[in-house]
């Protein structure tokens, strides 16, 4: 029984991720898409995180840029679909103060796979305030790289591990918006 729980809780993520695809090509003129993909991901249908904070390492120009963050207690009046209800998730985010918090760092870059990538993580963790981080890099167009730094989930469940680093490609097809 607690195996066909598993592979349902499994396919509903796997439908909410192909969901996604659709929702990112439908809204691609959205200035802040990485917010959105970011809430999705997150969220409890997903992959159920609490805090989490994305962030793009660009080595040629040898910086760090925070890009969305996401925090659930920063999101009360969300209680579906962002995507539903644009103009109150926009707001919701741009008055968030952990998503304010990411959005403004902006730090020195790091060298994926080097001891300064473990070092940044934590760095930018402890400064975050996620408790027990875990963090994931992955190449990005132009030679830049993703950083994804979250709060690791109360339970542990396997698919959740299995799926979340595919999934952050997601961001990955956002555009970059850096206005405050």
């Amino acid at each position: 029984m607690q195996s066909h729980n598993l592979e349902t809780k499994e396919s509903k993520l796997l439908k909410h991720l192909g969901n996604l695809r659709k929702m990112i090509v439908n809204h691609h003129d959205l200035d802040n898409l990485s917010e959105f993909v970011l809430h999705d991901l997150c969220r409890q249908s997903c992959f159920n995180l609490n805090k989490a904070a994305y962030f793009i390492n660009n080595p040629d120009f040898r910086c760090l840029q925070g890009v969305s963050g996401y925090h659930q207690k920063d999101l009360k009046n969300i209680t579906g679909n962002a995507w539903s209800d644009q103009k109150l998730f926009m707001s919701e985010m741009q008055n968030s103060p952990f998503n304010q918090k990411v959005r403004s760092n902006s730090t020195t870059h790091f060298e994926k796979g080097k001891a300064s990538e473990k070092y940044m993580a934590d760095k930018l963790a402890d400064e975050l305030e996620i408790n027990n981080p875990l963090y994931v890099t992955w190449d990005l167009k132009h030679a830049n790289n993703g950083l994804f730094i979250y709060e690791a989930p109360q339970v542990e469940v396997s698919h959740v591990k299995d799926h979340l680093f595919d999934s952050l490609y997601y961001l990955s097809f956002c555009p970059v918006f850096l206005k405050a």
